[in-house]
């Protein structure tokens, strides 16, 4: 059986939610928790994942720690310990930033392209092929699980957007199904279902219901630097600022290597550039939008009530 909006299937220590399709309300606010908007305007709206600025003060964090690690042991004379830090740091390391360069300089992947005149969604991969999926046909899922550790449990998750290949399109769902799929990290449950807000409110609603795209800079890092040392100094004074930003946080942080990287990289993001594609994005007259099915229809009213009768429960319990 196909799953719909709303269905929750759970494990030993996992979850799975399901909030497409239908498309409904999550009750959530649409939030870019990952920058994921890169354009946004009337017709359509492409999202796509800056996961490697990400990536790169993960990878950045972890090299300190080790580091310190290893400057901890040589101050305490403990000089194995060190050894064997370096060793399995080094290591380990080395394959993590080999795997982020190499990731690094690949292209941009193409944004997936949400059409709300249209409702249907583009999706053009790597290799060049491209196809349209009815905006109704899309599956998002959360899933989430729980991990187990010496400090204790954690929980993890993120968002699946799933799209049934073009010869597919009219075949059901399930979770063994081979598809086209996106997933990205914005964290378990309400993370993840604000995420999915951005692109079911600008389906459903408008453009206006959705945050602005990713500020990506274009400027020097000069520029940057003056900028941010400008807004530092006013807000903490000049020698906190000279002894933070320019001091310890260029040495903990290195955001000036980081701005670098986001801007060789991201300064001029993908588009979508084949005629077809070119063609599918051009705006609509209004009478020929695409409408919602009476299932969804149905299925936002009833939903809106739900949330209707949540609201004024909240507020009544709040008043007594």
């Amino acid at each position: 059986m196909t799953q719909q909006a709303g269905d929750v299937k759970t494990g030993l220590l996992w979850k799975q939610e399901h909030l497409s399709p239908l498309p409904i309300p999550t009750g959530q606010p649409a939030s870019d928790v990952l920058g994921m908007i890169w354009r946004k305007n009337d017709i359509y709206l492409d999202i796509g994942s800056l996961s490697l600025s990400g990536g790169w003060v993960t990878l950045y964090s972890m090299s300190l720690i080790f580091a310190g690690g290893i400057l901890l042991a040589l101050f305490q004379g403990i000089f194995l310990a060190a050894v064997l830090i370096g060793l399995i740091s080094g290591v380990m390391m080395g394959f993590l930033w080999k795997g982020y360069i190499k990731a690094y300089r690949r292209p941009l992947m193409p944004p997936l392209r949400f059409h709300r005149q249209r409702r249907e969604v583009r999706i053009v991969t790597p290799e060049g092929e491209e196809w349209t999926v009815p905006w109704e046909r899309v599956h998002a899922i959360a899933p989430s699980a729980t991990m187990i550790g010496q400090f204790g449990a954690t929980r993890m998750g993120g968002l699946l957007l799933w799209f049934p290949y073009k010869d597919q399109i009219d075949e059901p769902f399930h979770m063994n199904k081979e598809g086209w799929a996106i997933m990205v990290s914005p964290g378990p449950g309400i993370a993840a279902m604000r995420q999915w807000e951005c692109i079911r409110s600008f389906m459903e609603i408008g453009p206006e219901a959705v945050p602005e795209p990713t500020d990506v800079q274009d400027k020097s890092l000069r520029d940057i630097f003056t900028e941010e040392f400008h807004k530092a100094r006013q807000h903490h004074g000049l020698l906190l600022t000279l002894l933070w930003d320019v001091g310890i946080g260029q040495v903990l942080f290195n955001p000036m290597v980081y701005h670098w990287l986001h801007k060789q990289k991201f300064a001029v993001i993908p588009d979508l550039t084949s005629p077809d594609s070119i063609a599918w994005s051009q705006p609509l007259p209004p009478e020929q939008w695409a409408k919602r099915s009476p299932e969804l229809e149905a299925a936002i009213a009833e939903r809106e009530k739900e949330l209707g009768f949540a609201a004024t429960s909240k507020l009544s319990s709040e008043a007594g």
